[in-house]
């Protein structure tokens, strides 16, 4: 279990030692009450921060447990588990839910409590003490105090409020995005990649990137503050009818538009005669992480490579697409079936997880991941070589390449039963270049 239930102290009337025949008698505690009171709905929030309220409510935090592919995979590793599994992801998904026992095997947000069915709320962060990198949040306060980054809150009616430093650092982050998996694997490692690089040094948080500045009261009738904004954007998007997905996705874009420094090494002229290397250099410039991050078993960041001749045919492509939508590698139904070829020049990056030496499709039981993200500051390389063989029916190449990102791979969304999803599944393209080569005898 990712988080674990904080200990409450009670003070009990001790009885005189002179009276030891007295029954000691203690009083009957709902600490399932306490929880009540302290995870307010964040509906209950959203008349004194309504700019606060809209932004979250259009947020990935909102969405934990509405989106249907997290329901899939937290049902599907229950099952695999016998319940084992327990509260490893709906812990972070809805902390509530955990601490309430309103999901102690699975969750259906319809039979949730309005406590626990925001998933991340308002109050998970806001009442949070203690986040243990790759474990969740360990401890909360129940005072209903809220902590924050204001330094001079306004004294209100409704709870107290302090200030907490921790709220301008990314330890705040910490405790649900690293993922350590019950055999003590660490599967996902987006906090300690922030750690690990320079950016610490320098200052730059998640908040940073991720919960932009914003001048705008931080509750109504309150003065103008420099605050940060809610929406806190990632890299994924909402694929139901969940509000603010045409909000993200422009949001997203613009920030994979900075993220990669990519040098095209494509000469202008080339002879014929010899086959021709192509090399493109991948820098990650600007994430504070590896790129991708987080549940890098389900991102794929690849190059798609097309040299086409004079006429317009395709001489030599990477990266393309099957009819189902997957990149021809591994989870390719046309692979597998010997439909198509695997593209064995791929250049992708993502993680795979593995068991016993075997991959396998649940991180959640991994003892091994083969990491092929990039870090940050770091470059990797795509390299393609075209044959003579393709050279001779040319007398001039161009050459388009394209950077691409999506969050999860069409078959995962298959495998799990959402294949109709797929539709609503965006690719956005992170660079793209275009060159011609004139070729020579």
């Amino acid at each position: 279990m990712r988080i674990a239930a904080v200990p409450i102290a009670f003070a009990f009337l001790l009885l005189s030692c002179r009276e030891p025949s007295s029954p000691v008698s203690t009083p009957t505690v709902d600490s399932a009450a306490i929880w009540r009171q302290v995870f307010i709905p964040p509906e209950r929030c959203q008349p004194c921060h309504p700019d606060h309220y809209r932004e979250w409510s259009i947020s990935m935090h909102a969405y934990s447990v509405v989106d249907p592919m997290f329901h899939a995979m937290n049902e599907q590793g229950q099952q695999l588990t016998g319940g084992r599994l327990g509260q490893f992801c709906i812990a972070c998904h809805s902390p509530a839910a955990t601490l309430l026992g309103e999901a102690p095997t699975g969750i259906v947000r319809g039979e949730l409590s309005p406590h626990s069915r925001g998933g991340v709320t308002c109050v998970t962060c806001h009442v949070a003490t203690e986040q243990v990198p790759g474990h969740g949040i360990q401890r909360f306060r129940l005072d209903g105090v809220m902590s924050g980054s204001i330094i001079d809150p306004v004294p209100n009616d409704f709870h107290g409020s302090v200030y907490d430093p921790r709220f301008e650092q990314s330890d705040v982050c910490a405790g649900c995005h690293d993922v350590v998996n019950p055999r003590g694997f660490r599967v996902e490692q987006t906090f300690t990649e922030w750690k690990n690089s320079t950016y610490p040094v320098r200052n730059l948080t998640c908040q940073a990137c991720h919960m932009k500045w914003t001048y705008e009261p931080a509750a109504a009738g309150g003065p103008i503050r420099k605050r940060h904004s809610h929406i806190m954007e990632g890299i994924s998007v909402a694929l139901t009818d969940f509000p603010g997905r045409d909000t993200l996705i422009p949001l997203i874009q613009h920030a994979l538009n900075y993220a990669l420094n990519v040098q095209w090494n494509i000469p202008q002229t080339a002879p014929r005669s010899q086959p021709l290397p192509i090399s493109i250099m991948i820098f990650n410039q600007t994430v504070g992480h590896s790129i991708p991050s987080g549940t890098i078993f389900e991102r794929q960041l690849w190059v798609e490579f097309i040299a086409t001749n004079e006429r317009g045919d395709t001489l030599y492509a990477s990266g393309l697409l099957d009819p189902n939508g997957d990149l021809r590698t591994t989870g390719s139904e046309y692979v597998e079936r010997g439909l198509l070829p695997p593209d064995t020049a791929l250049v992708l990056f993502n993680g795979i997880a593995y068991r016993l030496g075997r991959p396998i499709d649940f991180f959640f039981d991994a003892d091994a991941v083969v990491n092929r993200t990039i870090p940050p500051h770091e470059a990797r390389y795509a390299r393609y070589v075209l044959p003579t063989s393709v050279l001779q029916n040319a007398s001039q190449l161009e050459v388009s390449v394209r950077i691409l990102f999506r969050q999860f791979p069409p078959f995962v969304l298959r495998r799990f039963g959402h294949g109709s999803l797929v539709e609503r599944l965006p690719i956005f393209t992170v660079e793209s270049y275009r060159q011609q080569i004139q070729l020579t005898p």
